[in-house]
């Protein structure tokens, strides 16, 4: 009996394609969408994953997953801007909805393993499971730095090894509708900006203010969610050279700017070991301090089983608190987490 499959379906050519593949090699394939917040562009994604479903042949469903999508990733993003740091909802939406809530409801119906059109390689090593980086240029392994070695285990990336270029291919040549389709850029739940979202939400602006690296007050603020470390435009201050924001003081409210911002060291927490068990993680690894960035060089010192300290070998821009650094080693995904502090 063949193996009963899920694809997460968003409506676009990449998970498309994915169940596209799957059905030809002769699974059991199944198409689902993650309802994860009420919006037009959600229920245009239900609408053409359904669309897509029919064309391919196979059933198609909806999970209503909002309640637990607010409470796992829409609140941490609001805390995380309330609390002077920089949230990825992404890395967070895979690790705790699409392959922890989700995941855990499809098993519980039958299906075997979960298929998503995730441009990144699943590979077993030795019985340990690893995240590969796409050789091409759209590479999505950073996506699975929180993942378990059981969450791992029950995925499947049909579309790994293609380029973009070649999943449009292979949709158009199959009368796949969305084969054009663009990709989303954003995160899913914004309209306009994040800072129109958190005034929606209930955030108010609370002035504080721009103050030097010696604590002298330059001018004020509006708002500490306004602002990012690393950021340099719309300050609307300067200090004679190029201004950052170094720092973000949640209690005091007072936003830090200098003329020097490039990181030499960072502290991570919460980590995760995804390709390679903590002993076997080299000193020397290359490092994306977030998603698309471009990797550093770098030594890794693990603290311990939740801590790491990463000292660069040059000098590192758009580091930000809240964001997640991946390490890599041999383009196998080594570990992941959070970014506490900057140095």
């Amino acid at each position: 009996m063949p193996e009963k499959i899920a694809v997460a379906m968003s409506g676009g050519v990449d998970s498309s394609v994915s169940v596209f593949l799957l059905k030809k090699a002769g699974y059991e394939v199944h198409g689902v969408t993650f309802y994860l917040f009420n919006s037009e562009n959600a229920e245009k994604a239900i609408n053409d994953a359904e669309k897509v479903a029919k064309t391919i042949g196979i059933h198609h469903f909806v999970l209503d997953l909002t309640q637990e999508f607010k409470s796992s990733v829409i609140d941490y993003f609001v805390n995380e801007y309330t609390n002077g740091k920089t949230p990825n909802p992404c890395v967070m939406c895979n690790k705790n909805i699409k392959f922890g809530i989700a995941l855990e409801k499809l098993l519980n119906l039958g299906f075997k393993k979960i298929a998503t059109g995730h441009y990144s390689q699943i590979v077993n090593l030795n019985g340990r499971f690893g995240v590969r980086k796409n050789k091409n240029i759209k590479d999505q392994s950073y996506c699975f730095c929180l993942l378990s070695q059981d969450q791992l285990s029950k995925i499947i990336t049909p579309i790994a090894k293609f380029s973009k270029d070649e999943v449009r291919k292979i949709a158009k040549d199959n009368n796949i509708f969305v084969w054009d389709k663009h990709d989303s850029q954003d995160i899913c739940f914004i309209k306009n900006s994040y800072k129109d979202f958190l005034h929606e939400f209930g955030i108010k602006n609370k002035p504080g203010n721009f103050i030097d690296e010696d604590g002298n007050i330059l001018g004020r603020h509006n708002g500490i969610f306004n602002y990012t470390v690393g950021q340099r435009r719309g300050l609307n201050i300067s200090l004679g050279a190029r201004t950052y924001v170094k720092k973000i003081n949640p209690i005091s409210h007072e936003v830090t700017l200098s003329d020097r911002f490039a990181a030499e060291k960072i502290i991570l927490k919460n980590i995760n070991f995804v390709s390679f068990e903590k002993k076997k993680i080299p000193k020397d690894i290359k490092v994306c301090v977030r998603y698309n960035s471009k990797p550093a060089d770098a030594e890794i010192e693990i603290k311990n089983q939740s801590e790491a300290e990463i000292i660069f070998k040059n000098p590192t821009f758009n580091v930000c608190p809240g964001q997640f650094a991946v390490c890599y080693f041999d383009d196998y995904l080594a570990l992941g987490g959070v970014i506490d502090r900057v140095d």
